[in-house]
């Protein structure tokens, strides 16, 4: 299960406690409270779904990478 930003060690438990309490909208804007997503940039996929389902632990996504 992925619940956390790795690079930053930020729990998705704790971003959707900030995006509850401030009522935010949009990644962009979790962004103005916390650090997040800029390294590998792997977590942002799995904090959309927090906007968007609600939940903080998800399966791995399966990111079909290609060069071409």
């Amino acid at each position: 299960m992925v619940d956390r930003c790795v690079c930053y060690e930020k729990k998705f438990s704790d971003m959707k406690a900030v995006i509850d309490k401030y009522g935010l909208k949009s990644i962009e804007e979790l962004r103005k409270y916390m650090i997040f997503g800029e390294n590998c940039k792997i977590c942002i996929p799995y904090i959309q779904l927090i906007f968007e389902t609600g939940k903080t632990s998800f399966d791995v996504i399966n990111f079909n990478i290609s060069n071409e």
